[in-house]
């Protein structure tokens, strides 16, 4: 995809500039700077995006009712900006398939949740399993409340849940949902597709190791 034509180049700008906190991409690449309401949203990095992504997203769009869309944040935790080249050839991978593709400047679920106010985020077992430990919130302040519940807590005032798909692990074993213990607060926040639903034991990072 190129970004360089005039509308689509000028709201680039404007997101990594930070002016915007979102677009939206669709099939046809016309941009939009207004997101869609109460989103199906599947973040990621999608490098590259494969059939696990596919199918996982249809899942739990045939398990809500709702259109689904991917995610991509230019910002990351642990990572350099992306560039722009790099953002529009993911794009294109997505986009000619036929899926919307959402871009933020938003790389924790506490942030997403306030540019998309009332999504529904679909996640892998291991992002969930990190979401609920309180290892991956380092620069957490302390107070009250554990850094945990604070996350929890912003992401249920903007009214989002999270659609949690299972994996298997290294012995074998399918994990999904009911494994891990939800504190009883937080539970009505989650829902899980079961492993007659999706089941993918497929990864990015396998399939890039494969292409060197």
């Amino acid at each position: 995809m190129c970004l360089t034509r005039n509308g689509l180049m000028n709201s680039i700008d404007r997101l990594y500039s930070e002016e915007i906190p979102a677009l939206l991409i669709a099939p046809s690449d016309e941009i939009s700077e207004s997101l869609p309401e109460k989103p199906l949203v599947l973040a990621g990095s999608f490098n590259p995006f494969h059939d696990g992504h596919r199918e996982m997203l249809a899942a739990a769009s045939q398990l809500t009712g709702k259109v689904g869309y991917l995610e991509i944040s230019i910002q990351n935790v642990d990572k350099p900006l992306l560039p722009r080249p790099e953002l529009g050839r993911r794009a294109a991978a997505i986009t000619s398939e036929g899926v919307s593709l959402i871009v933020t400047s938003a790389p924790r679920f506490t942030e997403k949740s306030s540019v998309l106010p009332g999504a529904s985020f679909v996640i892998g077992f291991d992002t969930f399993v990190r979401l609920l430990d309180e290892k991956y919130y380092p620069d957490h302040v302390a107070g009250e409340a554990s850094p945990v519940e604070n996350s929890l807590n912003l992401i249920e005032e903007n009214r989002c849940k999270f659609v949690v798909a299972g994996r298997k692990d290294n012995q074998e074993v399918f994990n999904e949902l009911s494994v891990v213990d939800i504190p009883p607060r937080y539970r009505k926040m989650f829902i899980g597709l079961s492993e007659s639903q999706f089941r993918s034991d497929i990864s990015s990072t396998e399939l890039r190791n494969r292409s060197k």
